[in-house]
């Protein structure tokens, strides 16, 4: 574990603004209740200098991604969000017969299938093994590894510049954002875009989306941070946009500085920021916020609990984590999880001990409450609620407000 005890980006002194408390490492599973997983602090710390927000406790990279069980899903949001990211990237002037594009953890590979008739030719990197193979059969060329400097070396010797890269909810999983923008110097074309997408972290404290702070999580980045880390390496934001992915994602455009005029999405945004930042206010109403959530739900869940309804979960993201870990529930609350993910079924989660099973193997056992931790796809799930769960099923869905649904 690396604790960090200045800013990742400016490195001046950073401030404690949030302590979920500790949490086993996420996504990490395991094949018995008797494996023991060691938990760490969930802390996010705020430097007032270049308003970073950053985890303090970060795991090593071979801890969190050797072996990695999410897979991205084939659903439609997902579809029309690919939609709308070719069309900027279009908008732009790139999405040629005759470009590359190349994707920085490329997980199952989903995206640049969708990607790889607009391109000459697409190319993944992901270290997780067994689902890089898994966009491998989908003929989608990927290289087996972290992304480094050593990495972008072969593959700026193997292959011509890239003129689009993309990192899709990766950039933040790395302890220092620096060690990849120097990778990606390497790799991108002069006249390249760098498109980064993560979690955006106005949304994340404005909405009270706590479970979006888990270790793989190590930043939650805005347009203001964001420009600050590509001003060190003669990079610059030229465009932003914001999309409900995730329960509210922010789209990064970069490219090398003077190449494109910026837009005025990223000025908005930033202006908009500043407001929301400057006075930390929006820290202490997240917690104010989450701490009264929490209060709500384990009442419901006793009242539950106290009339003999059995309770289980549905989707176990890594975000289930935090809410396991920071509302204190088990197997004792939890009777199962239910997933589509095929490396995460037949396994349990570490430390609270809650099997995660199969839509199928739902159909064959009694239960009344279905906890929602994959809420971020609420209108997915709802909208095939009563194809897969039982009439009369209450669903109850956490974040980022209580609500409760009935088949």
């Amino acid at each position: 574990m690396i604790t960090k005890k200045t800013c990742s980006i400016c490195q001046s002194h950073t401030k404690e603004i949030i302590d979920l408390g500790e949490s086993p490492p996420a996504n990490n599973f395991i094949d018995n209740k008797n494996e023991k997983v060691i938990s760490y602090p969930l802390i996010i710390d705020f430097c007032e200098v270049c308003f970073c927000i950053q985890l303090r406790d970060c795991l090593t990279k071979n801890e969190l991604y050797s072996y990695y069980t999410y897979s991205t899903p084939n659903i439609e949001s997902l579809e029309r969000h690919y939609e709308n990211l070719l069309s900027k990237i279009k908008q732009l002037g790139f999405a040629l017969d005759e470009q590359y594009c190349i994707e920085i953890g490329s997980n199952n590979g989903n995206l640049l299938k969708f990607l790889k008739p607009h391109f000459k030719e697409v190319l993944g990197v992901d270290p997780a093994q067994n689902i890089a193979k898994l966009a491998i059969k989908k003929g989608v060329n990927t290289i087996i590894d972290f992304f480094s400097k050593k990495v972008a070396k072969k593959i700026a010797e193997d292959y011509k510049k890239f003129n689009v890269a993309i990192a899709r909810h990766m950039f933040a999983h790395n302890e220092d954002p620096a060690e990849l923008l120097s990778a990606m110097k390497l790799v991108l074309d002069k006249n390249g875009i760098f498109v980064i997408e993560n979690a955006y972290a106005l949304d994340t404290f404005q909405n009270g989306e706590f479970d979006q702070i888990y270790h793989e999580h190590m930043f939650y980045f805005t347009a203001l941070n964001i420009q600050k880390l590509m001003q060190r390496f003669d990079f610059e934001l030229i465009d932003f946009f914001h999309t409900p992915i995730h329960g509210g994602s922010g789209v990064f455009i970069c490219s090398k500085k003077g190449n494109f005029k910026v837009s005025k999405s990223v000025n908005d945004a930033i202006e908009k920021e500043k407001l929301a930042f400057n006075d930390k206010k929006i820290f202490k109403q997240f917690k104010k916020s989450i701490e009264s959530n929490k209060l709500i739900a384990l009442e419901l869940l006793k009242n539950e609990i106290e009339s003999e309804k059995v309770i289980g979960s549905y989707g176990a993201p890594a975000k289930a984590f935090t809410v396991f870990s920071y509302y204190g529930l088990d197997v004792n609350t939890i009777s199962f999880c239910v997933d589509t993910t095929p490396t995460k079924i037949g396994k349990l989660f570490p430390v609270f001990n809650i099997p995660v099973i199969s839509e199928d193997a739902l159909q064959d056992l009694d239960y009344d409450t279905l906890i929602i931790n994959a809420w971020n796809y609420k209108e997915d799930i709802l909208s095939k609620a009563h194809r897969i769960f039982k009439k009369g099923t209450k669903l109850i869905f956490l974040i980022p407000k209580l609500e409760v649904h009935t088949v």
